[in-house]
């Protein structure tokens, strides 16, 4: 009776964030383990850099792409080692990780994809069940209030549209559409 219970308890912690969300989230996971193998191999959970460190091949972006892999199955197995040192971790690496992402034509990103990388770290600290270090939040909530406000004005400065997502339409427009 009781294994039951604590069966379906597990099962509605499990289902807290939709199956969108997670996937995008272990996208961000993802990028910040490897970002981290690369700058501070140290804080990587030590069998899963050993594995990335076995990743061996000239093709950089398939070497990319098997490393990616390994995080992601080391993630998604039923593990209870977080794949980084959640506790010793430390706010600055996230922020030096955000200022070095880009998108594909080398420019920065615009502030939605900081804001899930954002909600991707808070998921894996959920996701292993480990308290963030004090000031954590605090730290990364000041930073972002400054990384808005760069990114806006970065969008300016280029002419870039400060307008992300969709539009919404004028509610005679949508009047006019039911009219015909």
């Amino acid at each position: 009776m009781m294994e039951e219970l604590n069966d379906e308890v597990q099962m509605v912690r499990n289902n807290t964030v939709n199956a969108k969300s997670k996937r995008f989230y272990l996208y961000g996971i993802i990028k910040y383990v490897l970002w981290l193998h690369d700058h501070k191999p140290g804080v990587v959970e030590p069998s899963l850099r050993a594995l990335l460190d076995t990743v061996t091949t000239d093709d950089t972006t398939e070497a990319y792409k098997q490393k990616q892999s390994h995080v992601k199955l080391y993630v998604e197995s039923d593990r209870r080692e977080p794949p980084l040192d959640l506790v010793d971790s430390n706010v600055h690496d996230f922020e030096c990780f955000l200022m070095s992402l880009r998108k594909k034509d080398g420019k920065k990103p615009g502030k939605s994809l900081y804001g899930s990388m954002r909600s991707s770290i808070f998921h894996l600290y959920r996701l292993y069940d480990v308290q963030m270090p004090d000031n954590y939040d605090n730290e990364l909530r000041k930073f972002f209030k400054g990384l808005k406000r760069s990114v806006v004005r970065r969008q300016q400065e280029s002419g870039d549209s400060l307008v992300e997502g969709k539009m919404n339409f004028q509610f005679s427009f949508y009047h006019s559409r039911l009219q015909r």
